[in-house]
């Protein structure tokens, strides 16, 4: 249902046993465990702004992917954060090697906008040419809020 690479390169998979009926759900559980010393988590409606989770779990550092396939179809979005550890960034390559058959659209620079969730979107990108998106995304360091 979800990946998470945190700053250090690990991976997480959440709700792979399908034991949840939206993607916030797996990543708020994340985000609760993760950071406990966090408590706003907690108070997110996901209901009124269903990325609310993926927003501030990238203001964390955290890349995070959802898998939104539908019947045949793969489908994923992958959310990047403003700023990537040598590791996240490493890790991240290898795990796109294993979802190359999803039709990926990636999102980067993420802001909130009157309440909604905002970013800036890229689809088809080509393989070859991945490595050289994240970096480039990788650079960007305002952040608006």
């Amino acid at each position: 249902m979800a990946a998470i690479i945190d700053d250090n390169g690990n991976i997480n998979y959440l709700g792979y046993k399908f034991n949840y009926t939206y993607h916030a759900q797996c990543l708020m559980d994340y985000a609760s465990k993760k950071y406990p010393n966090i408590s706003g988590f907690d108070k997110i409606d996901y209901m009124d702004e269903p990325n609310m989770p993926v927003y501030y779990l990238s203001l964390l550092n955290n890349v995070i992917f959802t898998n939104v396939s539908v019947d045949d179809e793969k489908r994923g979005m992958l959310y990047l954060p403003k700023k990537m550890s040598l590791k996240q960034i490493d890790r991240l390559l290898k795990f796109v090697d294993t979802v190359l058959e999803f039709n990926i659209v990636w999102v980067y620079d993420l802001s909130l906008l009157e309440g909604m969730v905002i970013g800036k979107e890229v689809s088809e990108i080509q393989k070859d040419d991945i490595a050289n998106f994240i970096t480039k995304s990788n650079l960007k360091t305002e952040r608006r809020i």
